[in-house]
């Protein structure tokens, strides 16, 4: 065999070496979908990657809960994230919804704002427009910038459920709509004297803002009510390898611990 053939082929079989199971090359398991929860399921990811070196697990950019359902459902990704159920039309792709955490959801303002709690009454006054300026409640001074989210998000539809009144009202048009809690976030860092709302985990170590307590109940507390949830979606014929390796850790104590860490609880 000539020299140069013979290098060819040494390094073709290096190359390819490299890249079997064990020699520290990470798979990559993709995760898209809402953008809800997106630091509670960086952190598991990390604990798993922790234990399992040779998976990373990647978050992307949110493209909301029916991004997730229709990636997974058309096979374009293997799993998804979601902060609602699988509705009666996306049933049709067949997909295996399986719970992550439940998401406090919160009311967070401006840094610019005093105050600490809201009244459920006050929360409501805020998003229907009556209230309009900070005074009006005791929050300072200047107009209330309200933020707030698309009909159909998911925090949206928590405080619908369980928050007195808010779903009776309708919400202001003298406010900025945003459609990601990123963009949300951003928002209400930016601009002084907002108010804004999404869950506990994307906000809880952002500078610049301050999560308010809703009816005297603190969102880092026991027993507050206002949660939704995060789940992850897949087809059974995927369930396999790195996936299901995934699936079975999140009822693990490493796991567990990661999740409430983040800001977020248990699914169970």
């Amino acid at each position: 065999m000539k020299s140069g053939s013979f290098i060819l082929l040494t390094g073709l079989a290096t190359f390819i070496i490299g890249f079997l199971p064990g020699n520290g090359i990470s798979e990559e398991l993709v995760i898209v979908g809402t953008g809800a929860g997106m630091t509670v399921l960086e952190a598991v990811g990390k604990t798993f990657t922790e234990k399992n070196p040779e998976i990373s697990i990647v978050v992307p950019k949110s493209i909301g809960s029916g991004g997730g359902i229709k990636a997974v459902g058309t096979d374009a990704y293997i799993i998804g994230r979601v902060a609602r159920d699988i509705s009666e039309r996306e049933k049709r792709y067949g997909l295996i919804q399986h719970p992550l955490a439940k998401l406090p959801i919160v009311f967070y303002i401006n840094e610019s704002v005093s105050i600490e709690n809201l009244t459920f009454e006050q929360a409501c006054s805020i998003y229907s427009g009556e209230s309009r300026k900070w005074e009006d409640i005791g929050g300072g001074q200047g107009p209330i910038r309200v933020i707030r989210r698309e009909d159909g998000d998911s925090s949206l539809q928590v405080f619908f459920n369980t928050l007195p009144g808010f779903k009776a009202i309708i919400q202001t048009r003298i406010s900025k709509v945003t459609y990601t809690d990123q963009e949300t976030i951003k928002n209400c860092v930016h601009q002084e004297n907002s108010i804004a709302y999404g869950t506990l985990s994307n906000v809880k170590n952002i500078s610049g803002i301050r999560i308010l307590s809703l009816g005297n109940r603190s969102p880092f507390k026991n027993g507050y009510p206002h949660v939704g949830p995060i789940d992850l979606v897949y087809k059974k014929k995927n369930y396999s390898g790195s996936l299901k390796k995934f699936i079975e850790f999140i009822p693990s104590d490493a796991a567990t611990k990661a999740i409430i860490k983040a800001g977020a609880l248990p699914a169970k």
